[in-house]
């Protein structure tokens, strides 16, 4: 049998439901949708030019991640995180972080690098505006590592706690010069894994991990 060649794969394009999803999830992120508020599902469907199926199907997702809270007659809010819960996040990203970091270092690739450098490079020139944007590249920054990895259920774990920073990662950029900070952070994490230095890298990452964590307290 001839074997096909040249042919492009279908693209589908994203449901409904996972439309709502990342529009939600942005914004949280942009700080549209805030604490203590409580908001109505026809309004956000509304909002989102959306039948209320694909939203509801969107927020039951975020209520099973943890992100929000679904309250009685069709309304939501956002979760609110205890300290100890914060702290198990944190916990939580340091160890597995650390450990892909350093698993990166024995297997990275020059292109991997030059992926994760242009994540960075990035996030350096929006170090003076903005904040979600930024937000959404650090995301890439973290969640690249373990993908490039193919480290499918050390990934999906990563993604869950990301999600759960959505509710305070606008905390951790509060600080003065923060943002620059993180930038360096960041490279020193990406130098350790270009020369090949495994427990440099996990070291970084813990690092970068516990000093986000403080200024979240």
């Amino acid at each position: 049998m001839a074997r096909l060649s040249g042919i492009a794969a279908v693209v589908r394009p994203p449901t409904l439901g996972r439309r709502a999803y990342l529009q939600i999830q942005q914004a949280i992120r942009d700080g549209t949708l805030t604490h203590g508020e409580q908001y109505s599902e026809n309004e956000l469907a509304e909002s989102l030019g959306m039948s209320r199926t694909p939203v509801r199907e969107a927020l039951l997702t975020l209520s099973r991640e943890g992100i929000i809270v679904v309250e009685s007659q069709r309304g939501f809010r956002l979760r609110e995180l205890s300290a100890a819960q914060r702290a198990e996040i944190f916990d939580l990203r340091a160890l597995l972080e650390s450990f892909v970091a350093g698993r990166l270092a024995d297997n990275a690739t020059a292109d991997d690098i030059t992926r994760l450098r242009a994540l960075v490079d990035a996030q350096e020139k929006l170090s003076g505006g903005s904040e979600s944007e930024f937000l959404a590249l650090d995301e890439q920054f973290h969640l690249l590592q373990s993908e490039i990895l193919g480290l499918e259920r050390t990934h999906d774990t990563m993604v869950g706690l990301r999600g759960a920073m959505w509710l305070f990662g606008f905390e951790a950029l509060k600080l003065p010069h923060r943002l620059e900070r993180v930038v360096a952070e960041h490279r020193a994490i990406i130098d350790a894994i270009e020369r090949g230095d495994a427990e440099g890298a996990a070291t970084a990452a813990r690092e970068h991990i516990t000093k986000t964590a403080a200024v979240t307290q």
